[in-house]
């Protein structure tokens, strides 16, 4: 037999209509289970979402009460934190931009580059005026 006849050939089978039926219905629940395994994603990855503005929202406002309290502490001059003396700020998540080393070689927060510092300062005096 030549190629051609080969591609002349019929390429019927047979299936009964239940077959398809089953195939079918088989292939809807596949589908269906897809859909409830994405929606259910769907729905986590939202709760994420939602948890991650609430996060950001709070800590916006964190980071406002900060900046009020550090222009408002009696510790902070000319931008720097008196208070405190951080020896290792890498490890607090100050940034090194955030940090001056003074004569005596104690290392001090410039409050203007990370009021971070100032939300929950348990030292934190407002100014005499």
């Amino acid at each position: 037999m030549s190629t051609t006849e080969e591609t002349l050939k019929p390429n019927i089978i047979l299936i009964s209509s239940s077959d398809l039926e089953n195939e079918i219905r088989q292939l809807n629940e596949k589908l269906n289970q897809v859909n409830e395994n994405n929606l259910h994603e769907f729905e986590k990855i939202k709760s994420e979402i939602d948890k991650l503005h609430t996060l950001a929202s709070w800590l916006a406002i964190a980071k406002s009460q900060g900046i009020w309290k550090s222009k408002t502490c009696r510790y902070v001059v000319n931008d720097t934190c008196s208070a405190w003396s951080i020896s290792e700020p890498e490890k607090l998540g100050i940034p090194q931009d955030a940090v001056i080393v003074t004569e005596n070689n104690s290392k001090k927060v410039v409050i203007s580059k990370f009021p971070e510092l100032c939300i929950t300062c348990p030292l934190y005096e407002p100014k005499k005026f």
